[in-house]
């Protein structure tokens, strides 16, 4: 198995929000509704007046040990096995939010108006047809980049300040600190 992740270069993120934009516009994630599979979140750092910011570019994190996956009762979640991106079927979900409730990344969200849980799909379909998920392919600055995990670990680090400890989920990121 060979399984795909992101890699995000903090010092190149400069939270524009377009990979927000492509992902909602790629999926037909309607505007209007709190569901944002994908987010830039701005993190500070440091204690006055020595502070520092950086966004992160968030969605789903593809665990491999995905607490998701083990908490939903009706099998709406599961791992596609040929390359361990978390996929979530609607039809089976039924909206209890247990998913929701584990996740320490705030991947899956309620949809209120379905009253369904929804998740970045990791563009599951641009991959299958060779492309890179709409986030990345739309990043003006490279910060965010996608492959498979034994290419981009070399690159970057599990850990940042602020993120949910990776022992946890092993989640398929990994990050570019920014440097200064």
């Amino acid at each position: 198995m060979s399984t795909y992740g992101f890699l995000v270069d903090l010092g190149l993120c400069i939270s524009c929000s377009a990979c927000e934009a492509a992902c909602k516009t790629w999926n037909n994630v309607p505007t209007g509704r709190n569901v944002r599979w994908r987010r830039v979140i701005d993190q500070v750092l440091g204690v006055w007046p020595k502070v520092t910011t950086y966004g992160v570019s968030m969605a789903c994190n593809h665990c491999a040990d995905a607490p998701c996956v083990k908490a939903c009762p009706s099998g709406a979640l599961t791992v596609r096995t040929k390359d361990g991106i978390v996929l979530l079927d609607k039809t089976k979900c039924i909206g209890c939010r247990y998913c929701e409730s584990v996740c320490p990344y705030g991947a899956p969200q309620y949809d209120a108006t379905e009253k369904k849980m929804s998740k970045c799909t990791m563009c599951v379909d641009r991959i299958d047809a060779g492309k890179e998920p709409a986030c990345v392919d739309t990043c003006p600055t490279g910060a965010l980049q996608f492959g498979k995990l034994v290419d981009i670990d070399h690159e970057g680090v599990k850990q940042i300040p602020n993120f949910a400890e990776p022992s946890y989920t092993n989640p398929s990121i990994r990050f570019v600190p920014k440097e200064g």
